[in-house]
């Protein structure tokens, strides 16, 4: 089944510094597993959100911030107000952006990294988050110097409250093929082709992979569907081309995956 009308949402993305979206929801959402391979901070604004790692919860309402650090995977819960809407800003950091910004902090953090966390209501991080999404949804009008300004303050803000991002100080290999799986999620990839990008043997590959307790699969299925995670909520692609972009030439079994994947259909989300 093609779908083809969503709830107003914009989704940006800007390699190697960060992404943004702006979701608008008129339905209670109920995803379940969604990865964070990056930092991101999502600032309500509407409505109320439920976020659970673990055996945590958190709870945010309007002008409320939660943050999931990287290598994170939530369990999200978005409810409509009173007036029936869910709306919120949500920001994630690019881990070389993350890399530098650490680099230059020069000494560790005094606390241990969160999975996640909630800034004060009022925290400079709201402010933060603001700032950087406007630049981004700007498009061209705010040039990537000025973005990556932005999120440095975003960084800052979290430091200063102790939610500090939680990054290997080199990319892992893990990062590495999820940052090529990213360049073209429909790509029928394999394990040979990866390999010569990272300039290593396949078995090399594989071995660093199992190291870092993932898979090439794994780490593709998990681009794949972010991906369509995304765009179910931030364009207003049809089903059949969203499938198309993650690399299944049918809607149906897209369907299917993702609900399996995050326990409920891109027909519900977008109703």
């Amino acid at each position: 089944m093609d779908v083809t009308v969503m709830p107003a949402t914009t989704c940006v993305a800007r390699p190697g510094l960060g992404g943004t979206l702006e979701l608008r929801v008129h339905r209670e959402q109920r995803i379940a597993d969604v990865p964070f391979p990056d930092p991101c901070v999502i600032l309500v604004t509407r409505g109320h959100k439920t976020l659970r790692v673990g055996e945590r919860q958190l709870e945010a309402g309007p002008g409320e911030v939660l943050f999931i650090n990287a290598g994170v995977t939530a369990h999200m819960r978005n409810t409509p107000d009173a007036d029936g809407l869910y709306a919120a800003t949500c920001v994630a950091v690019a881990p070389g952006l993350v890399r530098a910004h650490a680099a230059a902090r020069g000494v560790p953090p005094a606390t241990a990294w969160q999975a996640s966390a909630q800034p004060p209501a009022g925290s400079a991080v709201a402010q933060a988050v603001r700032h950087a999404a406007g630049g981004m949804l700007a498009g061209a009008d705010v040039s990537d110097r000025v973005i990556r300004h932005r999120l440095e303050e975003l960084l800052i803000a979290l430091d200063d409250l102790g939610c500090w991002c939680r990054i290997a100080t080199v990319a892992t290999v893990a990062e590495r093929v999820r940052a090529l799986f990213a360049e073209d999620p429909a790509a029928e990839w394999t394990a040979s082709q990866v390999a010569r990008r990272l300039h290593m043997s396949e078995a090399s590959l594989r071995r660093a992979l199992r190291s870092e307790a993932t898979g090439f699969r794994q780490l593709r299925d998990d681009v794949r569907m972010s991906t369509g995670l995304a765009l179910i909520q931030g364009t207003a692609l049809s089903l059949q081309r969203i499938a198309a972009e993650c690399g299944y030439a049918s809607p149906s079994r897209f369907a299917a995956r993702f609900k399996q994947r995050f326990g409920v259909s891109p027909s519900q989300l977008r109703g």
